[in-house]
């Protein structure tokens, strides 16, 4: 599957959910501009205030970080500023809370504006503030700091990682533990790397450099023996493995679920992983059984239901059931569904190529073509229109594929909305 397309999709359209009236709301915009000069509009193309801003961030709690000159602030949806431009530099607002500098010391406001923690720290990261802590760098040391900048965990540390299910991951004298949320050591500062506690129950360890990895609990206790080549606790609770260029999986208490023999397993969609094996591929569910049988030529990831399957030189869409919900009908390559549309393209086979001479297009969920594939990306946009590229220019199109708008976009982040100049 083309990840370059599914990237763009990604890249041209952020998704900003808000609560109203109890239910999620979608707040849709662009960023228009040239160079420095940037400004928001909503999904119908209108700027939502007059400013003009040297940079725009993403939208986080209902407010976007924008930059004037050379100091940062906070605007919400309506234009209006709610936080100046006065800070010399700060993060996305999260949870409420959002770290600032001034003169090379940082602190912590909230969505007023207040004062959590004046600026008086070297360093503070990970403004969400998991299990109630953040971390803090003082005199090139690190340790923990409540939401009222009272210090809990002393800096005593040459690091300390985000807490996860009130641990974290430490480091001192070169060497990686794990501390809890009072400081005290759960696991001996002995290896050179551990992985986060993502999972809530067991990490991946290394202990000398350059050696392999394998999986224990938070007593230290080894759940999978050091003979992988990457070990990774994920979110989804599943441990994903890989020695050489064979991968396979284990659940979070270290039990195997596919053994490491597959070419490629994909993070869990909706429910299932992607399977690759002998240039075969199918679907097993987060038990490691596998439910569509590995009988496809390719495939990609399950989106709004959907799957995306090659079959004797033909692509067509199946359902977790393995039915085929829309026939073999295409010879490009199709990627998954998102809002309602998938992008198809030129070549038979993706390999998992960066292809940039393919020619894209967009069907419906009846198969139906809706964008021709002769364009260098292609995506859904908002409001029904599309969002294209052609001739080294990003445009706004509708189903008539006449231009709406032209696009541009700056080198960001995928999750970044896109540019959007307006044609007079």
């Amino acid at each position: 599957m083309n990840r370059k397309i599914k990237n763009l999709i990604l890249f041209a359209l952020t998704l900003v959910s808000n609560l109203v009236c109890g239910q999620k709301k979608e707040f849709e915009y662009y960023i228009s501009g040239q160079g420095e000069n940037s400004v928001i509009l909503n999904s119908y193309g209108q700027p939502i205030s007059n400013d003009i801003f040297s940079y725009v961030g993403e939208l986080s709690d209902n407010l976007f970080k924008v930059q004037k000159g050379d100091k940062y602030g906070f605007i919400d949806t309506t234009g209006v500023f709610i936080i100046p431009c006065q800070y010399d530099w700060l993060t996305e607002m999260k949870n409420g809370l959002a770290i600032v500098e001034i003169a090379g010391k940082y602190g912590l406001i909230d969505k007023q504006g207040k004062y959590r923690i004046e600026p008086k720290f070297d360093e503070i990261r990970y403004e969400t503030f998991s299990s109630g802590l953040a971390t803090f760098k003082k005199d090139n040391r690190e340790g923990a700091i409540n939401k009222k900048g009272k210090i809990i965990i002393p800096n005593d540390y040459e690091f300390v990682g985000q807490f996860y299910y009130d641990f974290a991951i430490a480091r001192k004298t070169s060497k990686v533990g794990v501390i809890d949320k009072k400081g005290k050591t759960i696991i001996p500062f002995g290896y050179n790397y551990i992985g986060e506690l993502e999972n809530g129950y067991s990490l991946s360890f290394q202990i000398e450099k350059n050696e392999k990895m394998g999986l224990m609990d938070l007593k230290g206790k080894v759940l999978l023996a050091a003979i992988y080549n990457f070990v990774y606790t994920a979110k989804d609770g599943l441990v994903y493995l890989k020695v050489g260029n064979k991968e396979g999986l284990a659940d979070k208490y270290g039990n195997i679920l596919l053994p490491v023999e597959y070419d490629r397993i994909n993070r869990v969609s909706e429910g299932l992983l992607l399977v690759q094996k002998d240039k075969l591929y199918g679907f097993a569910n987060e038990k490691g059984i596998i439910v569509v049988p590995l009988k496809y030529d390719e495939a990609g990831d399950f989106s709004e239901g959907l799957a995306p399957v090659l079959k004797n030189g033909k692509w067509g869409f199946i359902d977790a059931k393995d039915q085929v919900i829309i026939d073999f009908q295409f010879t490009g390559v199709m990627n998954s569904f998102y809002k309602g549309y998938a992008a198809y393209g030129k070549r038979s086979f993706s390999s998992g190529a960066y292809y940039t001479s393919d020619l894209w297009g967009l069907i419906d969920k009846k198969g139906n073509i809706i964008i021709q594939n002769k364009y260098k990306s292609a995506s859904p946009g908002y409001q029904g229109l599309f969002v294209i590229e052609e001739k080294g220019k990003r445009r706004l199109i509708n189903k008539q594929e006449e231009v709406v708008a032209e696009l541009k976009y700056e080198d960001r982040p995928v999750e970044a909305p896109m540019e959007i100049q307006q044609i007079n």
